[in-house]
């Protein structure tokens, strides 16, 4: 089975939500408080490589420390440079990032979050409705 990994803040309810919804769906996952653990350079490399627009698809628009630093001023750092300001400020990422070695998924979303039970689960799952369906 696939490692899953959460990057998530105690404070936010869709990163609470997301968890329930694995714990639920008896998924094993890692959790990761980006809050008061920081977040690693390779996690974070990790967690851009997976995303389809790079850093505006996890950064926080709505972030005390966005606000603070302003849209002018990322966009003018270096990779390596907003890779540490991502690193020391972890309020400027999204939470929840639900993620393993080739998906991605920024914030929760029930439907999208199904992607993370296994195939074969899923497959099994579809099969008994449809079982239930046909003798209704």
């Amino acid at each position: 089975m696939e490692k899953i990994t959460v990057l998530w803040g105690p404070s936010c309810g869709s990163a609470r939500r997301a968890c329930q919804w694995l714990d639920e769906h008896n998924l094993a996952y890692n959790k990761v408080n980006v809050v008061s653990q920081a977040i690693s350079l390779d996690t974070l490399k990790k967690v851009l490589s997976l995303t389809e627009y790079g850093a505006d698809e996890i950064i926080s628009e709505r972030s005390k420390m966005f606000k603070k630093f302003g849209r002018k001023y990322i966009d003018s750092l270096t990779i390596t440079e907003l890779h540490r300001l991502l690193v020391n400020y972890p309020s400027l990422i999204k939470k929840p990032i639900i993620f393993t070695h080739n998906k991605l998924q920024v914030g929760f979303n029930e439907d999208e979050i199904r992607s993370f039970i296994p195939r074969e689960t899923r497959r099994v799952t579809f099969a008994k409705m449809l079982e239930v369906l046909h003798d209704a």
